[in-house]
């Protein structure tokens, strides 16, 4: 069975986020556009919108770190990953029930659940290697992409 990659998951959300933002905030956006220079206030619907449209481009490039986290068996990575995402997702959540948030609570949990498996997995072979048990070898590290790190 193969497992979807959490990493694109969250830049399908990232291209949803920006896609809905879109059309949400068409007519706020279109003022932006005349008005570029200083024209974000600190309140107001185009605060809003700007913030809104920011997110979208920041999910997509989580998800495409969380990827290289995924393709590099970096599980630290993918657990710290789950642990914001899981964390956000739940205050989120709670402060605006109907919207995108709950997504991230699963995307979190999924994350948390494969890196504990993953994580425990990857200690027992190490520690079983790395006492000298007979027949079990550390499991070997994928070099980085500058190189063993």
């Amino acid at each position: 069975m193969t497992r979807g990659s959490t990493g694109r998951w969250l830049q399908v959300v990232g291209i949803a986020h920006g896609a809905i933002g879109a059309v949400i905030y068409r007519d706020v956006l279109a003022d932006l556009g005349r008005d570029v220079v200083g024209s974000v206030p600190e309140r107001g619907d185009r605060a809003a919108a700007f913030w809104f449209m920011a997110a979208a481009p920041t999910l997509w490039l989580g998800g495409r770190l969380l990827r290289s986290a995924e393709e590099h068996d970096d599980i630290p990575a993918q657990r710290a990953a789950g642990i914001a995402l899981a964390a956000v997702g739940v205050v989120g959540t709670v402060a605006m029930p109907k919207s995108g948030f709950p997504s991230l609570v699963g995307i979190g949990g999924v994350l948390l659940c494969r890196s504990l498996r993953s994580g425990g997995a990857q200690a027992r072979t190490a520690g079983a290697g790395a006492a000298g048990t007979p027949g079990t070898a550390p499991a070997p590290q994928r070099p980085g992409p500058y190189g063993r790190q």
